[in-house]
């Protein structure tokens, strides 16, 4: 009977188990679901915002070139035929815009005729044609573009239209008004972008392969996107909103559910982009996911049965609660590994720096973060703290790291890269959190520091010889996340040979003792200047630095996370065991010197043949951008060019007065080209970069420099 009793009661609790696991797996499944669709939300905010980023960078692209391409106009006014000029190397310098034009007012130029306007169109074949475009057949006093800024004097971007006289195609064109002195508007100037390229750029980046991009206008003229029973049930709904931002499901022609995502582009535009995917995508791989449940149900009964099977046991209970609490010691552990893994995994030591980081977390994850490393000889590296504490500042922690790497890959200017990450952080930011961060790009040969603060504690800077310390010069900028528009200041300083700089977090300087006492900026100061001299062994500073914070804190807790980084600038010495040196003129006809020049340098340091035609194509390359770029067009000026090798590394530095231009930002060349193909100059900075192990730019006291590096190491 008692046994009876006792098998009874295991198939009840059998049962139970069972009912609760089946809830538990429509729990889990509809979790999912919720989970899936929360993430699918998550992903098209962000592909819409970045998107948004995209066209809006874009759109302000044009903009600028054109308001720019306004002042100028009224510089040359007294000059029509200057117009032409104008108009021609807008199209030529912005490879987005299709054409431009500059339309003056009836009879402005009486000996232009009625009709006036310059205009410059690029042609399949990549050439700038020129022309006077203003006629009785094409009347641009009657055209919106004209007389909308006539009307109102503001810029505007007007409705798509076909123009066929100039662009000859389907374009949507930004134009700005021109006022004399008096005020009055003689001209406007403009610049058409084609369809087809917005076209391009709304197609890009798409993380579910449904989705459905359209760009539209205040009027719900398409500008790119198929005019389709999808898009017009997509717009009705989007000019539905009063506010043109935001996210609605329904059902298309045919039934489908479908998910709807809206918002305005801005600036002075009155565009809206509309993104439309099907639920079908989205969901269609719960069905394996519930199949995977299902599963975990079976298993789950069979755990049940050796749960019941065991339940007379109280030691089972106790391992349990054991197995758990060491899950979760487990998990938090890996967690903390992830976000110690997002650290640079090695120390930073070469022969002009030497780099050391060290964190360590108030918890097993925190919200500071670092991060550096070399490109084009020159150090990128931030240091940062969030604000709160656990999982969601290391969560955002992540995240900023990942923006820091992302945005400083193809710039160099620490402002720039501070507003991109602004930007990103601060959309969306419900909960309403903070970054406090320091960006710093050092030129590693020449000890140039640009910089970037956002809030954050200004870094020390260690003097050589003397071992002064000072604060470094920080402008006030507000922390990361908090306005999307927040403007960034950008201030530089140089490093001398043996100076040092020391960053850190507040953890250092509020570091706590059992009376709640801090640690505080004068101790830091003190120990600086007691171990200023071990700049030179940045580890020996963060260890020392370490153990006063410890001692002082003594046993009580942490109460925040713990950052810092040590920098020593070292004296690099080049010997030099070969030099040459050429000037030449910015004419295209001194290339052949310069080909001589190079073949002369691997002559005497007996390059291998590939090797001597990589550093002749890469010479060739930089000079021609340096004489097509640095100097406007009919001004003269010199290029210097200077090769040193220490036997085994070759340096070519290539020096001119020109107008600020940085080559590693010029656009990527038609590889696709054959030799014979190419012009002078068609190589682009891409295969320079693949023919030398590092290229650097930077102006100083007014001069472009550019430095190619390259190996000798006799294999190529």
């Amino acid at each position: 009977m008692q046994k009876q009793q006792m098998k009874n009661s295991a198939v009840t609790v059998i049962i139970v188990a069972a009912l609760l696991l089946e809830l538990t797996a429509a729990g889990m499944y509809y979790t999912s679901q919720h989970i899936i669709q929360n993430t699918m939300e998550r992903l098209v905010k962000t592909e819409m915002s970045a998107l948004y980023l995209c066209i809006r960078n874009k759109l302000a692209a044009v903009e600028v070139a054109v308001d720019n391409m306004v002042w100028m106009v009224n510089e040359n006014i007294d000059n029509p035929d200057d117009m032409f000029d104008l108009t021609s190397r807008l199209v030529e310098n912005n490879p987005s815009i299709l054409g431009s034009s500059i339309s003056f007012v009836p009879d402005y130029y009486s000996k232009k005729g009625h009709w006036f306007e310059p205009y410059a169109a690029r042609r399949i074949d990549g050439s700038v044609e020129s022309m006077q475009l203003g006629s009785a057949d094409h009347d641009y006093t009657r055209m919106a573009f004209y007389t909308v800024p006539v009307t109102t004097r503001s810029s505007y971007w007007c409705e798509p239209y076909r123009d066929s006289d100039g662009a000859r195609a389907v374009v949507t064109t930004y134009s700005a008004p021109v006022c004399d002195a008096r005020g009055q508007v003689v001209a406007v100037a403009d610049a058409d972008i084609s369809l087809e390229w917005l076209e391009e750029i709304v197609a890009e980046g798409k993380q579910y392969e449904s989705t459905r991009r359209y760009l539209v206008t205040a009027s719900n003229q398409l500008l790119a996107g198929v005019d389709d029973a999808l898009f017009q049930t997509a717009l009705a709904l989007a000019n539905a909103d009063d506010d043109r931002q935001g996210y609605i499901t329904t059902r298309d022609e045919k039934g489908e559910k479908v998910h709807v995502f809206f918002q305005p582009v801005g600036g002075k535009t009155d565009w809206q982009l509309i993104s439309v995917l099907y639920d079908r995508e989205v969901f269609g791989r719960l069905l394996i996911v519930r199949l995977i449940l299902l599963g975990l149900v079976i298993v789950g009964l069979l755990i049940a049965v050796y749960i019941v099977w065991r339940s007379s046991r109280e030691a089972e209970k106790l391992r349990r609660v054991n197995e758990e609490k060491a899950r979760i010691d487990t998990e938090l552990r890996v967690a903390s590994e992830i976000q110690q893994s997002m650290l640079p995994r090695q120390d930073l030591q070469t022969e002009r720096v030497e780099l050391r980081g060290y964190l360590k977390p108030a918890r097993e994850v925190g919200g500071d973060l670092y991060d550096y490393y070399v490109r084009d000889e020159k150090l990128f590296f931030c240091i940062g703290d969030v604000s709160g504490k656990g999982a969601a500042s290391a969560m955002l922690m992540a995240v900023t790291h990942s923006l820091f790497r992302s945005a400083s890959a193809h710039e160099t200017h620490p402002a720039h890269i501070m507003c991109t990450i602004n930007e990103a952080l601060a959309k969306n930011n419900e909960k309403n959190m903070f970054v406090t961060l320091f960006i710093g790009v050092l030129d590693l040969p020449t000890g140039h520091l640009r910089y970037c603060n956002a809030g954050h504690d200004k870094p020390i800077v260690i003097q050589p010889a003397t071992f002064g310390i000072q604060y470094l010069n920080c402008d006030a900028n507000l922390p990361l996340g908090v306005f999307e528009d927040t403007p960034y200041t950008q201030q530089e300083t140089t490093l001398k040979a043996g100076s040092g700089l020391f960053l850190y977090t507040d953890g250092l300087t509020e570091a706590k003792d059992i009376r709640r006492q801090q640690f505080g900026l004068e101790r830091v100061l003190e120990m600086l200047e007691m171990k200023g001299e071990r700049i030179r062994e940045p580890q020996v500073l963060l260890d020392s630095m370490t153990r006063a914070v410890h001692a002082f804190v003594g046993d009580a807790e942490q109460s925040d996370d713990l950052t810092m980084l040590a920098i020593y600038c070292k004296s690099a010495q080049f010997d030099s065991v070969f030099t040459r040196t050429m000037t030449l003129t910015n004419t295209i006809r001194e290339i052949k010197r310069v080909n001589a020049f190079s073949k002369e340098v691997a002559e005497q340091l007996h390059l291998a043949p590939k090797q001597a035609g990589q550093l002749q194509l890469a010479v060739e390359e930089a000079v021609v951008n340096v004489i097509e770029y640095a100097y406007p067009a009919g001004s003269e000026g010199q290029i210097d060019i200077q090769a040193q090798s220490d036997g085994k590394t070759l340096r070519v530095q290539i020096t001119d007065n020109g107008v600020p231009f940085d080559p590693t930002t010029k656009e990527k060349a038609d590889v696709t080209l054959s030799a014979e193909e190419r012009q002078l100059g068609g190589l682009g900075i891409l295969l320079v970069r693949e023919m030398m192990d590092s290229i650097n730019y930077e102006r100083m006291d007014g001069k472009n420099v550019l430095t190619l590096v390259k190996t000798l190491n006799g294999k190529n």
